[in-house]
């Protein structure tokens, strides 16, 4: 008759089991997307190459308190109106950037969105303010982490095709064509991004984009699953902090257990851990969101209160029989 393993072995195996499911379900958490959303997808494959420009944006730093968010942009028009290089285009005609942000640096002669023919078209700064239209105002960073926040990115792409030769505006010819969003390069750390094409009033999301003269479009952030899952095991180890605290004085006030003076340091390290702990949670939240308010300092609070309890029954009784 064959043995079945040993608890020593079983053991193991367990553990080991436990281990790979921890990983496999972390690996398969959303840890930082950076994606179209499908129907602005759509509307850009039905374009040609040739008859699109494509904005690619890069981003840098999302200040959820201020709600701002700083980018960088680069351009590709097609080959008609520019040549492009690994890290800039070189414009075959005078052209005019107009972006809408809080501030933008254009990396240009005098800092403005002109560039004459053969110039270099480099990367674009942008700070951009949250308008939040895309989101309800439910979702505010109180609710961390599942605070939303939608920014706007808008402006205008021309080329001057005729009469840049002449002083006379009067025979200007300027050329637009539909713009897309494009997301370039990793997302942010803790954040999933998504990008999606935008209406002016009056017109829909699709006739927007065809008429090419000005381009809309909505950077939609959000945390990422993996830093809610992290927050949620941070929550549950406060709460077991606290009550862990609740419970011992719970036993030392019952006379279950001897007031001491390792409980006591258990105590305040206890508190003190959580306090540090507080400081590296994922994403940096302001002092005072409803994570505080319902978790930590309830946990906190617990965790004082059994040690200053503690405390007391520790030096105001001389002898101790358990009952």
């Amino acid at each position: 008759m064959m043995k079945g393993p040993s608890k020593k072995s079983l053991f193991w195996i367990v553990s080991g089991a436990i281990f790979l499911s921890l990983v496999t379900f972390l690996n398969a958490l959303d840890s930082g997307s950076y994606k179209l959303d499908p129907k602005s997808e759509s509307l850009w494959a039905q374009t040609s190459d040739q008859d699109k420009i494509g904005i690619y944006v890069q981003l840098l730093d999302f200040n959820s308190s201020s709600q701002t968010l700083k980018a960088r942009i680069w351009l590709r028009p097609p080959e008609k109106y520019a040549y492009s290089l690994d890290s800039s285009v070189q414009v075959i005609y005078d052209t005019a950037v107009d972006i809408s942000a809080s501030t933008i640096n254009y990396n240009s002669d005098g800092n403005v969105g002109y560039w004459q023919a053969n110039q270099y078209l480099r990367a674009i700064d942008v700070e951009l303010d949250a308008d939040n239209s895309q989101v309800t105002s439910l979702y505010n960073d109180k609710w961390f982490p599942f605070d939303k926040y939608s920014v706007a990115l808008t402006g205008q792409i021309r080329f001057l095709v005729k009469g840049g030769n002449t002083d006379s505006v009067k025979d200007d010819v300027w050329e637009s064509l539909p713009i897309g969003i494009q997301p370039y390069t990793a997302s942010l750390s803790g954040w999933s991004a998504e990008y999606k094409l935008d209406s002016f009033a009056g017109e829909t999301v699709e006739s927007s984009f065809k008429d090419g003269q000005y381009f809309t479009s909505d950077i939609i952030l959000e945390r990422t699953t993996l830093n809610k899952v992290l927050l949620l095991l941070l929550g549950l180890i406060f709460l077991s902090g606290g009550f862990s605290m609740l419970m011992l004085f719970r036993s030392i006030f019952l006379a279950h257990r001897p007031p001491s003076l390792s409980g006591l340091i258990w105590a305040g390290s206890t508190a003190f851990t959580m306090i540090s702990t507080r400081t590296i949670i994922p994403g940096d939240p302001r002092i005072g969101v409803k994570f505080d308010l319902f978790v930590f300092y309830p946990s906190l609070v617990m965790c004082f209160i059994s040690a200053g309890a503690m405390f007391y029954l520790w030096i105001s009784k001389e002898t101790w029989t358990p009952e």
